[in-house]
């Protein structure tokens, strides 16, 4: 099992569809990286299928093709995951042992280091890659410190493990929402934080060079750092706060950080700023002119992109629907 949807992913998105193998891989080579393609099976169409979406160093991309094909990178400058979603498809990084990736299990690839993909007729695979320059980044956000070396992943994922699987769900959310019309990637402040969570997932959930230290109890975050970060936060609340970049302002890590909100009010900090923000929404709201406000466009200005998510958090939070709070009919609760 993938978690992802056993179908075509992110259509809306059409990159190539090919026949030809220059057209194929002139796609490929423009949305990844120079490589080289060989059919293996001359005897079948290639029917490749490329849909792909970019959000900010994020790429990810549906790729399939109908004939049992080999591609070939002599490096890559940053990191890849391929997840099968049908089909199998034999992979190896470097001098790596291979991975018979399938149901359950994808290859991960590293930053210079030659890659050899032996790719079955039929077999489809979600291609993500991630710049090294970013990753490495929300490595450093992570432990709050610079890195010593560079991470290094095992080339084997698997798909099954409970990191796996929470992963997994942030890139069917990816997925989903590339697809959506106003989806929330189409909006700069979301689209940053999603970021953030496929970057963070895959350190989290794939053993590294780096894996103990970010499971490590983390050093407890100074008072005066929360103390910053609260204000941060309700003097800036529209501002696209992540974990990451909260925890790069106040000069700690994002663990020390995320430990130190739970510890002191109880909650994760993007759970703080999102009271924060539903507090914003309720006090514009409540003194709006009715006829000209929407309620949709005053939840996007704090963020809140997605309606039924959004009404829910609002109900809950005050007791009462936004409409009702627009027009006057319920009082303030939980403030």
């Amino acid at each position: 099992m993938t978690g992802l949807p056993q179908t075509e992913l992110l259509p809306a998105h059409p990159v190539a569809r090919a026949n030809d193998v220059d057209e194929a891989h002139e796609a490929v080579t423009r949305t990844y990286l120079p490589h080289r393609l060989e059919v293996l099976d001359r005897g079948t169409d290639l029917d490749m299928r490329l849909n792909a979406v970019r959000m900010g160093a994020v790429t990810a991309g549906y790729l399939r093709y109908g004939s049992a094909v080999r591609l070939g990178t002599v490096d890559a400058g940053g990191y890849h995951v391929n997840i099968p979603v049908t089909g199998r498809c034999e992979q190896r990084c470097g001098a790596s042992e291979p991975v018979f990736a399938g149901p359950g299990r994808a290859a991960v690839f590293m930053p210079g280091h030659p890659a050899d993909l032996r790719w079955g007729a039929g077999c489809a695979q979600l291609c993500l890659m991630i710049e090294r320059h970013e990753l490495e980044l929300e490595l450093e956000r992570q432990l709050g410190r610079p890195l010593g070396e560079r991470p290094r992943f095992t080339t084997t994922m698997d798909l099954d493990t409970p990191a796996a699987r929470s992963w997994l769900e942030v890139l069917a959310l990816l997925e989903r929402e590339a697809d959506r019309p106003g989806g929330i990637t189409h909006h700069p402040a979301a689209a940053a934080h999603l970021q953030s969570l496929v970057i963070a997932g895959l350190l989290l959930a794939q053993p590294s060079n780096y894996s103990d230290h970010l499971h490590a109890p983390a050093a407890p975050a100074p008072p005066r750092a929360l103390r910053r970060a609260v204000e941060l936060i309700e003097d800036e609340p529209g501002l696209p706060w992540t974990s990451s970049t909260l925890a790069r302002e106040v000069s700690i890590s994002v663990r020390a950080l995320q430990e130190g909100f739970q510890r002191w009010f109880g909650l994760p900090p993007m759970a703080y700023l999102r009271d924060v923000r539903l507090t914003r929404v309720h006090d514009e709201l409540a003194v709006a002119d009715p006829d000209g406000t929407t309620i949709a466009g005053v939840a996007a200005r704090w963020g809140f992109l997605h309606a039924g998510r959004f009404s829910t958090a609002y109900r809950r939070k005050f007791g009462g629907l936004p409409s009702e709070t627009l027009h006057g009919r319920h009082p303030a609760k939980g403030r």
